[in-house]
């Protein structure tokens, strides 16, 4: 079912073919459609109004939403950006594909795309990435004929991160856009913010006002990049220690995006004439105090860490809201179904528009967010935990935990005694993990510092 269940690779010649002709599922004077993919960093679902937040940081979303499908229950492949992304453009698990655990240290190597399969079928592919984890050397670029990952700008008032805030990767990709282009796109744009430290520009660090806790107290600064009881270093603003004030900017942040978000989605309601295929979701959330932990992610699987939203908009698809469980798995063969074109053998994820539609639900099945350490096996309104010893794949029965995972973000134990074929899946998965793909070239010191200086590196 996991390491088993390979896409094949395909010489190009053979891949083109593969997708052409009948395998378009148009007539040949139809132009297939257009998509967009919207993936944001470290968005929390329950941050969007669209998902229940009470305050004003989503419009765009809501809208965009509001016109097409919102699954409520959308689980991250990982709650680290590089995996997760390479589960986005692979429909492979994080234990399926060389990126694996690794998060600026490994890359994709023998892995089909859902670039590469976009450009075999004719389509002119692009990506705009604010993410030092989604550069060029991390194989995801592969089968993008414009792959721009450009970091100009430093974090705050850290010189040694650098990244793209949502201004200037919005003006490249409306750049982008507005050159007439007679093959269809498919267009991958990438949103740094609301990744840390939370710094929008004004108005946006003053728009959200959260009321704080009854009980809130001010939170230690950490000296460690990560860890429990703090505000971990790399996350520090000056002179603000309450966590109220801190969700605040998070929340602030979100609407900065969102702003620029609507200017891109208008762009391309002008710039298509035909209704485009639009799929957005979040690498991964947050934490927001959730086990001690405040303002921090890739250490755990938790709904506050693997909850994201996804919301998929395409000719045809009626507004609605779901509950079942979808995956990043998912996007790969979603996309390419609803484009008319062939979706390969061999992938872990499904094409989620054949089962939308009143009286129509997703298969039952358990998807799976997993950071190397610790994996959770997501299924309805349950989630099991499973936290390795040593190695990965070596654990015990024992080590798992089921948990009820309620609307509110909250989780609690469900059940401790784990049925021997559930357990027995958890393992197959947990031990079939492919080999991780390292970067040819040791990591500079200035992608060292990069990582570092958003949280990644200690």
């Amino acid at each position: 079912m996991f390491g088993t269940r390979r896409i094949a690779v395909l010489a190009q010649a053979g891949l083109a073919l593969f997708l052409t002709g009948a395998a378009l599922g148009c007539a040949p004077e139809e132009r297939p459609p257009n998509v967009l993919l919207v993936t944001v960093d470290t968005l929390r679902a329950d941050y969007l109004g669209s998902y229940g937040f009470p305050a004003n940081t989503s419009p765009n979303v809501d809208r965009l939403a509001q016109q097409g499908v919102l699954f409520e229950r959308a689980i991250a492949a990982s709650t680290l950006t590089a995996p997760s992304h390479a589960s986005i453009m692979t429909s492979r698990y994080v234990r399926e594909h060389s990126v694996g655990h690794g998060n600026g240290s490994t890359r994709l190597s023998d892995e089909t795309t859902l670039a590469m399969l976009f450009a075999a079928a004719d389509y002119d592919t692009a990506a705009f990435v604010g993410n030092v984890n989604l550069k060029r050397a991390s194989g995801l670029a592969r089968g993008f004929l414009t792959y721009d990952d450009e970091l100009p700008i430093p974090e705050g008032e850290r010189k040694e991160a650098f990244e793209r805030t949502a201004d200037l990767t919005s003006e490249r990709a409306l750049a982008w856009l507005g050159v007439r282009r007679e093959r269809p796109f498919f267009l991958w744009v990438h949103y740094q913010d609301p990744h840390g430290p939370y710094t929008p520009p004004s108005p946006y660090d003053r728009e959200i006002h959260l009321s704080p806790g009854a009980d809130e107290a001010p939170l230690p600064m950490l000296e460690k990049h990560g860890g429990p009881n703090g505000v971990p270093a790399y996350q520090v603003i000056e002179d603000i220690s309450r966590p109220s004030h801190y969700r605040n900017r998070y929340a602030g942040e979100i609407r900065y995006f969102d702003h620029w978000l609507g200017r891109l989605l208008a762009a391309v309601e002008e710039t298509d004439a035909n209704e485009t295929i639009i799929l957005f979701t979040s690498d991964h959330g947050e934490s927001m105090g959730e086990e001690d932990y405040f303002f921090s992610h890739g250490y755990a699987t938790t709904p506050n860490l693997s909850h994201v939203p996804f919301v998929l908009k395409a000719p045809g698809l009626k507004p609605e809201r779901k509950s079942d469980v979808v995956h990043h798995v998912d996007i790969v063969p979603t996309l390419l179904d609803l484009a008319g074109l062939q979706v390969p053998d061999g992938m872990s994820g499904i094409a989620i528009g054949q089962h939308l539609g009143p009286g129509r639900f997703l298969p039952d099945r358990r998807v799976y967010s997993d950071t190397g350490n610790e994996i959770s096996a997501y299924t309805g309104d349950k989630f099991m935990r499973l936290r390795t010893r040593g190695r990965l794949g070596d654990f015990k029965k024992g080590d798992i935990r089921t948990y009820d995972w309620t609307d509110g973000g909250n989780w609690q134990i469900a059940a401790r005694d784990i049925d021997d074929a559930v357990s027995s899946e958890l393992k197959r998965y947990a031990d079939e993990t492919k080999a991780l793909q390292r970067i040819d070239e040791p990591m500079n010191h200035e992608t060292i510092q990069h990582l570092r200086a958003l949280g990644y590196v200690e």
